[in-house]
């Protein structure tokens, strides 16, 4: 006895593809808090428990978030400095403002940090880096003098 057939179903449409686990807003704000305690001064382990992620994909977000900015990881990272110490400084002139004066202290140091970081305290380093050019050249000067047998100072240069 044959089957009965079964009546063919009709096409189903594709299976629609799986949600996507955040939503881009989400993802965004996280990557915002994660950044704010970053600069603030977290660690990568806290702010992964605080975020309930590993610690490997909290860095991975912090990689992502710098490289998507274009920004180079030194200048990222004197950027990072400069905003920690910029919450610091508003901290230690708020105290230096209710007259602790250990708080005067540590806002100038906060201050030679900061320019340190802007590149005012390079007007010495480029100083010593022309004065150490100098010395290359005459060194040079001097060797090629030897080499080509002229005298250095007076000295005759032994072939």
């Amino acid at each position: 006895m044959p089957k009965p057939r079964t009546p063919s179903r009709p096409a189903q449409p594709p299976p629609a593809p799986p949600r996507r686990t955040a939503p881009r807003r989400a993802t965004v704000e996280r990557q915002l808090r994660i950044l704010e305690r970053l600069t603030a001064g977290a660690s990568v382990a806290e702010i992964a428990g605080a975020e309930r992620l590993t610690i490997r994909r909290v860095r991975q977000i912090i990689a992502e978030a710098l490289a998507s900015r274009e920004v180079d990881p030194t200048a990222g990272f004197a950027q990072l400095q400069i905003a920690r110490l910029g919450d610091a400084m508003r901290i230690a002139h708020a105290k230096m403002m209710k007259g602790d004066l250990q708080a005067l202290d540590r806002f100038v140091r906060l201050v030679a940090e900061l320019d340190r970081y802007h590149g005012f305290g390079r007007a010495e380093i480029v100083a010593q880096r022309a004065r150490a050019a100098a010395a290359n050249q005459d060194a040079r000067q001097a060797i090629e003098k030897t080499e080509s047998g002229e005298t250095v100072a007076g000295v005759a240069a032994s072939p």
